[in-house]
């Protein structure tokens, strides 16, 4: 499997320009054609129906040029970025929701770049993450605000839970973790269970390295730590520059109420994050 095609979101935010410029030497090392998506959905403007609905229709058409220039913006940012580094690429945009819009256009590419903190400020200007996931059909590749360690080549946390979207993310992921320095495959397991994770991870490391990944395999004993937190703490260990992980392996809106290995990496991973449902 190759990345032919990659999507990075653009949006307002600081950490906007490192975000592109990482989705750009992804896009350098596999030979791939990027595509700038944005949108920017107009604030709807609270107003009183009877004192100020006459009034209404300005401010929207307001509200959608401010969209439009935005958009504009935008653009000229990617441009420079990708066209300076002599990727092909193109422009997407339209004024409306941003995790619509960028659902939609998923169909052109293999994985999709996006911010993880900025639909929490503004969700009128980026998409959320964890909808992304869920809906796209296609991994999402979620940036951290800073991140702490360099992307392509950084060594790969693969988070391994024998199920579907454990296996979903590992085949999704191979073009990233073949470039890798290195890969540690790790499952998170009943104290009683170690021998039985190391067969299953065993099958996983001899799978990668028949795709030509450099992969070892390890089994921990759970302890009083959550799994979210253990895995972020791994991840610092190993000094990983990507976490790779299905995500939403239960019930999503049970891990909203009682909170969940997803929620936990979206909230607090310090490094890129890769995502598959």
């Amino acid at each position: 499997m190759t990345w032919s095609s990659l999507i990075v979101y653009v949006d307002d935010e600081a950490d906007n320009t490192h975000r592109i410029q990482q989705a750009c030497r992804l896009a350098q090392a596999e030979g791939a054609h990027l595509i700038g998506v944005s949108a920017c959905a107009p604030e709807t403007p609270l107003a009183d129906a009877y004192g100020a609905g006459i009034l209404l229709g300005e401010v929207l058409t307001l509200q959608h040029e401010r969209a439009e220039t935005a958009l504009r913006k935008a653009e000229d940012r990617f441009r420079d970025i990708a066209t300076g580094a002599g990727l092909s690429c193109e422009w997407r945009a339209e004024v409306g929701d941003p995790t619509a819009l960028l659902t939609r256009h998923a169909r052109a590419a293999d994985v999709l770049i996006v911010g993880r903190d900025a639909a929490a400020e503004s969700g009128w200007r980026a998409p959320h993450p964890a909808d992304l996931v869920m809906r796209a059909g296609r991994p999402v590749l979620v940036m951290p605000p800073v991140p702490a360690r360099p992307l392509d080549g950084a060594p790969v946390l693969l988070a391994w839970t024998d199920g579907r979207e454990s296996r979903l993310a590992a085949q999704l992921a191979l073009p990233l973790m073949r470039r890798a320095e290195a890969v540690r495959v790790l499952e998170l397991c009943d104290p009683m269970d170690v021998e039985g994770a190391r067969a299953r991870l065993a099958d996983v490391v001899a799978w990668l390295k028949r795709h030509d990944v450099r992969a070892e395999g390890e089994a921990r004993a759970h302890d009083d730590r959550s799994t979210g937190r253990r895995l972020i703490d791994c991840a610092e260990e190993m000094q990983a520059g990507v976490v790779v992980s299905g995500a939403w392996g239960h019930a999503r809106m049970r891990q909203w109420i009682f909170g969940g290995v997803t929620q936990t990496l979206l909230n607090d991973c310090p490094v890129a994050l890769l995502l598959a449902h």
